[in-house]
């Protein structure tokens, strides 16, 4: 077992974090393809029954779609952040890396 980082410090794992980006970006794109077979589903189910049942399950397949591509937006929308945080956070390493050992002030 690794001891704990100091306090005040964040332990980065840039390959950790691009598998969760990845992870998010596939289930991202899972929910979007679920979305319209949702409303399909919605609008069979609807037709199949009669009266305020059908009427109530079509709302409710058509709400459970809705909420699918909203969750596929911001999953896609984190994996988007996750994959630009982890870019900036390795720029910023070899940035730094390359300054290591020099004498003169590392520039901002």
């Amino acid at each position: 077992m690794t001891p704990p980082s100091p306090a005040g410090s964040v332990l980065v794992q840039p390959q950790a974090l691009a598998a969760l980006a990845e992870e998010l970006a596939g289930l991202a794109s899972e929910l979007a393809d679920d979305v319209d077979r949702c409303r399909t589903a919605a609008g069979s189910v609807a037709a199949a029954l009669d009266g305020d049942e059908g009427w109530e399950a079509g709302a409710v397949g058509t709400a459970w779609a809705a909420l699918e591509q909203a969750l596929s937006e911001r999953a896609s929308a984190l994996a988007q952040t996750v994959s630009g945080a982890v870019r900036a956070y390795l720029e910023e390493d070899a940035r730094i890396a390359g300054w290591m050992g020099r004498r003169r002030e590392m520039p901002r």
